[in-house]
């Protein structure tokens, strides 16, 4: 009886550093969790300031849970307090896809958001394509790649943008003048548009490359709600997020698919000159702020311009990391 007291103190010596080191550990590796968040999410908040993006780790899904959480319109330079009110979505993380947790059982249908996009320079002559450079192009013109092929996911810009549905999309969109055209887009590209138009308008003053190009600029076409040929899904025109420009005189190459019904499977070869293409100058405005060009995609789309500045954030942080 006299030993019981004694045991019972020998049980708390060993059993409670036991107890406070397990927890330890456990602290150790919330910690170790919350110091790993994703780092890309550095790029969306970069490329989208008025947007928020919360990570959570999810031990059920064993991944990230990503809340964003983004004004229900836009915030302007001119009225930075145009919107107090915010919408937020729950995504996850999953490898930079972020999609819904419904649509996890189909994550190989999805690429990443962030893909590779060539920032800057100027395009590669195609009369140095090799073989292999050759055969990549042949391949991604092929419907049946193109159609069973898995694709970026769009879920962050539908909701972004309120891009889910055409009644949705259709409460946000505005009918502007760009450059001396009329263009329906979505009203949260307003703004960089107007950066751009501004930028493009001041070097026109003294380049006559960029006034005769937009001299010779018959209509743009933005919003137009439709699903890309081949594949099934929507177009980025179906968001209103991204512009094309059509000119006067149709005599030059300015779209893959178009050039594939002419030159057949040479398509690809057909040289810069015989394309018709914006000039670099006005290239690059529009990739400053923000806006890819479709003509640096492998199926080129010379006309074609969409606002992802998430891709030109991407390329601006990777390739500094690797100088």
């Amino acid at each position: 009886m006299h030993f019981k007291p004694f045991v019972f103190a020998l049980l708390i010596l060993f059993i409670t550093p036991a107890v406070f080191a397990q927890e330890a550990d456990n602290n150790n590796k919330t910690s170790d969790t919350q110091l790993s968040e994703p780092s890309e999410l550095q790029i969306f908040r970069k490329a989208f300031p008025d947007t928020t993006f919360t990570a959570t780790y999810s031990e059920r899904l064993e991944d990230w849970l990503i809340t964003v959480s983004c004004p229900t319109t836009p915030i302007t330079t001119a009225n930075p307090a145009t919107s107090s009110k915010r919408r937020e979505i729950t995504f996850c993380w999953c490898e930079g896809r972020l999609i819904p947790e419904a649509e996890l059982k189909r994550k190989s249908h999805y690429l990443p958001v962030l893909e590779e996009y060539p920032f800057g320079g100027e395009l590669q002559s195609p009369s140095t394509y090799t073989k292999a450079q050759i055969e990549e192009y042949r391949q991604a013109g092929l419907a049946s790649a193109r159609k069973n092929e898995p694709f970026a996911s769009q879920f962050l810009s539908d909701f972004m943008y309120y891009g889910s549905s055409r009644k949705s999309v259709e409460q946000h969109l505005a009918r502007i003048k760009f450059l001396g055209h009329k263009v329906t887009v979505n009203e949260f590209i307003i703004e960089p548009l107007a950066r751009v138009e501004k930028r493009i308008l001041e070097e026109r003053k003294t380049s006559t490359t960029i006034d005769t190009f937009l001299k010779g600029i018959d209509h743009m076409d933005g919003y137009n709600w439709r699903e890309i040929r081949d594949v099934e899904r929507k177009s980025l025109h179906g968001t209103a997020i991204a512009i094309d420009f059509l000119p006067i005189k149709m005599n030059k190459y300015m779209y893959w698919r178009w050039t594939k019904d002419i030159l057949g499977d040479k398509w690809m070869l057909a040289s810069l000159k015989s394309r018709w293409m914006p000039p670099y100058e006005i290239i690059n405005i529009f990739e400053e702020e923000g806006f890819i060009w479709g003509g640096k995609w492998l199926i080129w789309d010379n006309m074609h311009f969409e606002y992802r500045p998430e891709l030109i954030e991407f390329y601006k942080q990777t390739h500094t990391e690797k100088q």
